[in-house]
């Protein structure tokens, strides 16, 4: 009940800002529909040697800038290394919570918000211009949603490291930056990974970056199998494990530089 009730607070503290969102919402889909009209120039005539039609690059390239809000688009760090430089986080590390779980909870209010704020409205506008197709198989959904919740555990999870590292380091743009790149350029965003030059292709499929974006879409669309949440769930425990053992060499290591 702790968690859920830090989840409920995040979620209304950024009700507050809806109208600067809304703003927001439409620069969004704008930039989505650059990148659709750039592939469809791209794609011109080039359709049979594409795995992908034109009307479904349209498709994928909707999904996934309505799940940039959930599993990229998140609080540098989770806010972390704010809390570090003020010195508020000798007061998170003495609530009686589990730090992590704490940190994720206040992250997860405000994915809940950006979804319902941001993603959907995003996804309505796109699919109004472009379309989006429904799976085939009804089943699809299911593994399209468990794909997409453990899409944006990792999220959280490579934005955590992020943000305790600045436990030994206040600075932490650079490996923000590093991330959001990474996501954005192998996590097939910009291009899909299965599109990619052959051996960057299967490097890329193989990191935990492919999970975030690319899978989730490309299992809705059906372009890959099911079996794909097995890597995502792979990487998953893998990010925890990283994530605990590091949180706890970080009880050790703080340094307050504020407060």
């Amino acid at each position: 009940m702790v968690y859920w009730e830090i989840i409920r607070k995040s979620y209304r503290q950024n009700l507050q800002y809806r109208l600067s969102h809304l703003i927001s919402n439409g620069a969004s889909a704008i930039f989505g529909l650059i990148y659709i009209a750039i592939w469809f120039g791209v794609m011109s005539g080039k359709e049979g040697t594409s795995p992908y039609a034109m009307r479904e690059m349209g498709h994928y390239l909707t999904f996934t800038q309505c799940t940039l809000w959930i599993t990229t688009f998140l609080t540098p760090g989770l806010g972390i290394s704010n809390s570090v430089r003020t010195g508020a986080v000798s007061f998170d590390l003495m609530r009686p919570v589990n730090y992590f779980l704490y940190v994720i909870s206040h992250e997860i209010g405000r994915i809940a918000y950006n979804l319902l704020h941001r993603s959907v409205p995003i996804g309505i506008t796109l699919s109004l211009l472009v379309g989006l197709a429904l799976p085939a198989n009804p089943a699809t959904f299911v593994w399209t949603l468990l794909s997409l919740a453990l899409a944006v555990y990792l999220g959280l999870l490579l934005f955590y490291l992020v943000g305790i590292s600045s436990f030994w380091t206040t600075e932490i743009r650079w490996a923000h930056q590093t991330i959001v790149a990474m996501m954005l350029g192998l996590g097939g965003q910009m291009i899909p990974v299965n599109l990619l030059p052959d051996m960057l292709g299967k490097i890329a499929a193989a990191l935990p970056f492919a999970c975030i974006l690319y899978d989730p879409a490309a299992i809705y669309m059906e372009k890959i199998p099911p079996t794909a949440i097995g890597l995502q769930a792979g990487w998953a425990l893998v990010l925890t494990a990283a994530a605990l053992t590091v949180t706890r060499l970080a009880r050790q290591k703080v340094e307050i530089q504020g407060g």
